[in-house]
């Protein structure tokens, strides 16, 4: 479920706050409240509130469905942290991401045009319309402040795109050279039904499938093409695209019992925890699918370098954290109705 992107603030911050300036000077007390640095540049407790406010509205509307009010106080993913120290954390990654790549605008001779500029003020207000005063006031989002953050994105992400495009990371045209395999899954997972509850097959189920598993491999061997089987047949059959490196998706087993066919050769039944496969190693090289992966490997050798990148930046200016200020900044509460 970890694909997005991805509570009000507490007495303890409120009285915090107070201690330093007063309620009534909250927004000047953030401003200039340190809560990290990255070498000499600063983090401040404002920009730190605001992700954490707007990650945690985010959060709570992808995993709240699941987990209810006291989410923020459960393991994440099965793990030892809880869904409020994971946000935490990756709120500290984005910031130091953001702040690394902006210490080297100047370096790259990055800056935002006129244009940008412009369309990073509707999108500040376009943000502060589409939010709800409750989830602003807690993110103490004014449209100023807003427009300055989207301004650091963005220059954040030109940087980021610069770094890419200036960097030709080499890759051997052999590693992307794929094949093209063709396999047939006979499910053994049981089913459900339309309240999510699941039915495991029967032993008398289980031996129907193993035995029309086999006979479906029987006859792709026979007519000597599993796609032309499974039209026979109907059953559906699925295309991947492998080589020794990557099994394009496949289960790990169909993948390797396909590198043991000559081109062309349909297997036995492979039972696996899924079901049982047929698979059919169907071509050696396949032109554009070639030239498609050949192009995912240079995108990630490219990630690649951007990370190893950041990581020396990171070690010439290592990120501090004021803990006693960071702490203060509670996720315990949802921020939004569950």
């Amino acid at each position: 479920m970890r694909e997005i992107q991805r509570g009000v603030f507490l007495l303890a911050l409120c009285l915090w706050a107070a201690a330093l300036a007063g309620c009534g000077r909250r927004e000047q007390a953030l401003e200039q409240t340190e809560t990290a640095r990255l070498g000499d540049e600063k983090i401040y407790l404002e920009e730190a509130v605001f992700y954490t406010r707007m990650l945690q509205e985010q959060w709570e509307e992808a995993y709240g469905p699941y987990y209810g009010a006291d989410m923020w106080q459960e393991k994440f993913e099965g793990g030892e942290a809880t869904f409020a120290q994971i946000l935490k954390s990756d709120v500290m990654e984005s910031l130091k991401r953001i702040h690394l790549l902006t210490a080297h605008a100047e370096e790259y001779g990055v800056e935002l045009s006129r244009e940008e500029k412009r369309a990073v003020a509707e999108r500040a207000e376009a943000f502060m319309e589409s939010n709800t005063p409750s989830v602003l006031e807690a993110a103490g989002a004014t449209k100023e402040l807003v427009e300055h953050f989207l301004l650091r994105n963005e220059l954040a992400a030109k940087v980021d795109r610069t770094v890419r495009e200036n960097c030709s990371p080499e890759v051997d045209p052999e590693e992307a050279r794929v094949g093209r395999l063709t396999y047939c899954l006979f499910s053994t997972m049981g089913t459900y039904d339309s309240e999510g509850n699941h039915h495991p097959f029967t032993e008398e189920e289980l031996e129907k499938i193993r035995e029309e598993a086999g006979l479906f491999a029987k006859r792709a061997s026979e007519l000597g093409d599993i796609s032309a089987a499974g039209e026979e047949i109907s059953h559906t059959v699925i295309d991947v695209y492998f080589n020794d490196r990557t099994d394009g998706g496949a289960h790990e087993l169909v993948a390797q019992a396909a590198r043991e066919l000559p081109v062309g050769g349909v297997s036995g039944l492979i039972g696996t925890d899924d079901g049982y496969y047929v698979v059919q190693r169907v071509s050696e090289y396949e032109e554009k699918a070639s030239g498609e992966y050949l192009e995912e490997l240079r995108q990630a050798a490219r990630e690649n370098y951007c990370l190893e990148l950041l990581k020396e930046w990171e070690a010439q200016t290592p990120l501090e954290i004021e803990e006693e200020i960071w702490e203060n900044v509670r996720v315990d509460k949802p921020l939004t109705n569950l």
